[in-house]
């Protein structure tokens, strides 16, 4: 079990039982919640689970014998209660902070060093924007003109650290004839990056407000309405936001040519409470 692909701990607690108990000698008979508890000092046979199940709150006491029962080392016991407070957090300020923490946590861990693209890759927007961009630029060393080609335009310097990163961790490759190439057409986060994924959505986001004063109309599609649903309408929206993402995606998974990289957004949320009904 590799803790440092986790940023949800009963997640981790949940698959570590299941490879405890695939691992349990079968001359020791199944590996059960209650023997678990038994290891761990528990009186409560279902308190882990309760746990799992999001329940009840892992106390810190709690917390410091499933280190022991699971056997993690002193960095990765850190990081486990890292993701405990971050877990339990109610305050948006000090999660925060927590999270930069687990973050600088997993940098400097073995994990990052073999497969970097896992948390490096979403932590700055950058790297995707780069990556696409030299799918449809035919790069071969001209930073200058890759550079002027990306909208709004990107320093040199900070070009040339990500084109060396992706090729550091084999999500770009370097053709017999020098032109740059992307190692696979398409990234997909791992499932343990959510929190990473939605920092770089809100980027994205960000740069979208901009995009309506740095485009033409002609050139990009913004579009905002104020909507007055129910709950039955509320969810055939977002049954159809799915299908028309997954209709776009497919359409652009399709073209052979591409001449130029858009930045494709779609928005829907809440701006009031629910109404109470009576």
């Amino acid at each position: 079990m590799d803790i440092y692909q986790y940023e949800d701990f009963r997640a981790f607690l949940d698959d570590s039982f299941e490879e405890k108990r695939k691992t349990q000698p079968a001359a020791d008979g199944k590996y059960t919640h209650r023997k678990l508890a038994a290891e761990a000092g528990f009186t409560n046979p279902g308190y882990f689970n309760d746990v799992v199940k999001g329940r009840r709150t892992l106390s810190d006491p709690a917390g410091e014998k499933l280190i022991a029962v699971f056997g993690l080392k002193a960095n990765e016991a850190e990081y486990f209660r890292l993701l405990v407070a971050y877990g339990q957090g109610k305050d948006a300020e000090e999660r925060q902070d927590i999270y930069q923490k687990l973050l600088f946590r997993r940098n400097r861990s073995s994990f990052v060093r073999l497969n970097p693209v896992n948390s490096k890759y979403y932590q700055d927007y950058h790297y995707p924007l780069v990556r696409s961009a030299i799918q449809v630029f035919e790069f071969r060393g001209d930073y200058e003109g890759l550079a002027k080609f990306i909208r709004p335009s990107i320093p040199v310097a900070i070009l040339k650290k990500c084109v060396r990163d992706l090729c550091e961790w084999g999500l770009l490759k370097q053709d017999a004839d020098g032109r740059y190439r992307p190692a696979h057409k398409n990234q997909e986060p791992a499932p343990s990056m959510g929190d990473l994924v939605k920092r770089l959505n809100r980027e994205w986001v960000m740069q979208a407000a901009d995009a309506l004063f740095a485009f033409s109309k002609e050139e990009r599609y913004i579009y905002s309405a104020l909507l007055t649903v129910g709950a039955k309408t509320f969810k055939e929206i977002q049954t159809r936001i799915d299908k028309f993402r997954e209709e776009i995606i497919e359409l652009a998974k399709k073209e052979e040519k591409p001449d130029r990289v858009m930045q494709f957004n779609i928005q829907h949320f809440p701006r009031s409470h629910v109404k109470e009904t009576k």
